[in-house]
């Protein structure tokens, strides 16, 4: 689980990032946000100590490159979850930056959130006890 870890959620999609949110919580996370937009995700950065990260990279007011090079220098392990590729610049001074290709199931991306923590949670097999939906999936009957 993430242990009361501080994940900034920053997702421009309201209904992905309330699934994002909703995950974070029950893998025992602390959600900052969702900021859908760069603006937004820059100004919970300066209020809060943000230990982790889940970026779309296409928000409202632009791509989230000033966003990710904050918090990537700042030694924050980031996860990019998007439907498109990093742009150009993110992916040639990050080229081991993890990216999920949406819509991938949130316990995976939980997983490899933690899996990126410098000191991983002990307990990252158990997310897989969580029932969490893939984001945008609906049960089936």
């Amino acid at each position: 689980m993430l242990n009361q870890v501080s994940v900034l959620i920053v997702e421009n999609e309201p209904f992905i990032a309330l699934d994002l949110a909703v995950a974070v919580k029950e893998a025992r996370g602390n959600v900052i946000g969702p900021a859908g937009s760069v603006r937004e995700a820059l100004m919970l950065i300066e209020q809060h100590l943000v230990q982790a990260a889940i970026l779309d990279v296409n928000l409202s007011d632009r791509d989230v490159t000033p966003v990710a090079e904050l918090l990537i220098e700042g030694g924050v392990p980031v996860i990019f979850y998007s439907g498109l590729a990093l742009p150009t610049e993110l992916r040639k001074r990050y080229p081991s930056a993890c990216v999920c290709k949406k819509p991938t199931p949130l316990v995976q991306l939980l997983n490899k959130l933690v899996a990126s923590m410098p000191n991983k949670v002990e307990t990252v097999l158990a997310l897989g006890a969580v029932d969490l939906p893939a984001v945008g999936s609906s049960p089936v009957d």
